[in-house]
């Protein structure tokens, strides 16, 4: 007859201590994803907002982002707000991003977008900013994003246009 087989109470503890250690190590790299998805938020407005610009400067034409608040979204367009442009990454829909339904974003809201007297931004042939009226921005443009109490901001710089992400 054999003796029975188990594990020791020493046994026990080391594997329980190991498994708490690791909790403890991981559990800030966690709390980090939400200001990683934030971030993500941001970086993706900004790019977005450069594309309007890249593509007004080379298309010669006025493009824009129009930004909801309300509903969570934001879609590029041009000539007009009533315009979308097509997204380049998938041609079959339109440049709308809406941060209550995309599944990578879900959760981040726009608190604000003020550009001047509008929530939105055009940039002439030259890439120079002005509100959804046509009137030149005097002072910086800008969107606020939040989730789970963090913020970012994102500024359109008057007469350059320059984006920045704050």
């Amino acid at each position: 007859m054999s003796a029975p087989r188990g594990f020791t109470l020493f046994e026990l503890i080391v594997v329980m201590a190991i498994i708490g250690i690791t909790a403890w190590l991981a559990y800030p790299k966690l709390s980090a994803l939400d200001d990683i998805k934030l971030d993500a938020a941001a970086r993706r407005v900004a790019a977005d907002l450069r594309y309007a610009q890249n593509r007004a400067i080379g298309k010669r034409s006025v493009h824009g982002v129009l930004f909801e608040p309300s509903t969570g979204r934001y879609t590029v367009f041009s000539p007009t707000t009533a315009t979308p442009v097509t997204d380049p990454a998938n041609p079959a829909r339109v440049l709308r991003v809406d941060f209550l339904a995309t599944g990578e974003f879900k959760g981040i809201t726009i608190s604000s977008a003020s550009f001047g007297t509008s929530r939105g931004v055009t940039f002439d042939y030259f890439g120079v900013p002005r509100d959804t009226a046509g009137v030149d921005l005097a002072a910086t443009g800008r969107v606020i994003l939040t989730y789970k109490g963090g913020a970012d901001t994102i500024d359109v710089t008057p007469g350059t246009g320059k984006v920045i992400v704050r």
